[in-house]
């Protein structure tokens, strides 16, 4: 959020020294949060003005000076009270001076006010003092002075754009889910290239880089199944996103039934070569019509892609 307080000295024609310079008339006042009162200002009569947000303020201020009698030409200082002291007093923050008696002095300063010391005091003071060893006379012209307090509550800032982050991330994640389906492909039938498997594939239907496969058809003939034969049911050749397999090879059960009902299992794998299982018995004489049943979800991705 952006806090800011401008005033200007237009009625006052004369500054005591160690006295605050008042700046009585209004110019732009934030109020963030309500109408009015403002929660982001106060302006006391004595010239004083308390922060009431914690934030990083900077304060600009220029004072035309008449004339005076001090020695020591003209000199301003922005001061802060500090209610933690022992003594409670005023502190400097910042001094602006000018030999010259008769000129406008600019100053200013860059304050940090914390949580903290809001939460403790619900507010920070800060006043331009006259510090120059003498009264001093303004000019006979408008303004004679002024003053504005800048602030920005980077805390807040930066919580907002860690919601703005969020926002975004939830959105990719929904673009993400939305390509996800566009890119859902049709179901792609794949029959082995197994002349003693005939009859018998996979179907394949992929989201993103994920990939489903699982069993489909029959034997059309009678086969025999031999011990420690390798039998594929799709080779990567007849599904080239088998090739972007990485790791291990993965193992699921291939369930065989009859149409008499009599089920059998296998381990199956799946690797860069294809699906395939190797029996650890023999099966005689599997009639028509015997189903080979799996399913499987496999990450397929370019190596440099992230999954």
């Amino acid at each position: 959020m952006v806090y800011f307080l401008q005033r200007e000295c237009n009625s006052a024609t004369e500054i005591a020294v160690n006295s605050i310079v008042r700046f009585e008339t209004a110019i732009a006042l934030s109020e963030t949060g309500s109408s009015s009162p403002s929660e982001d200002f106060v302006y006391h009569a004595d010239g004083s003005i308390d922060i009431l947000r914690p934030g990083i303020y900077i304060t600009f201020w220029h004072v035309v000076a008449m004339t005076g009698l001090s020695t020591n030409g003209q000199s301003y200082q922005l001061k802060k009270f500090d209610y933690d002291a022992v003594t409670p007093d005023w502190i400097v923050l910042a001094e602006s001076t000018n030999h010259i008696k008769v000129s406008s002095t600019p100053g200013f300063n860059t304050l940090i006010v914390s949580k903290a010391e809001i939460t403790e005091h619900g507010k920070a003071t800060v006043a331009l003092f006259n510090t120059a060893d003498s009264d001093v006379r303004l000019t006979v012209f408008r303004p004679k002075a002024g003053i504005l307090v800048f602030g920005l509550d980077l805390s807040l800032l930066e919580s907002r754009i860690k919601t703005i982050e969020t926002e975004i991330v939830d959105i990719e994640r929904k673009i993400k889910i939305i390509e996800d389906f566009i890119y859902l492909s049709d179901i792609s039938r794949i029959w082995t290239p197994t002349v003693s498997l005939s009859g018998i594939g996979a179907a394949v239907i992929h989201s993103g880089h994920t990939y489903n496969f699982w069993g489909i058809g029959a034997l059309d003939h009678t086969q025999t199944l031999s011990n420690g034969t390798t039998y594929y049911i799709m080779r990567s050749n007849q599904y080239e996103e088998l090739l972007l397999y990485q790791g291990d090879t993965t193992i699921g059960t291939l369930w065989i039934e009859t149409p008499s009902g009599n089920v059998y299992s296998f381990p199956i794998r799946f690797d860069e070569t294809g699906i395939y299982f190797i029996p650890n018995s023999q099966l005689t004489n599997l009639p028509v019509g015997t189903t080979f049943k799996f399913t499987q979800a496999l990450i397929l991705a370019e190596m440099d892609e992230d999954p």
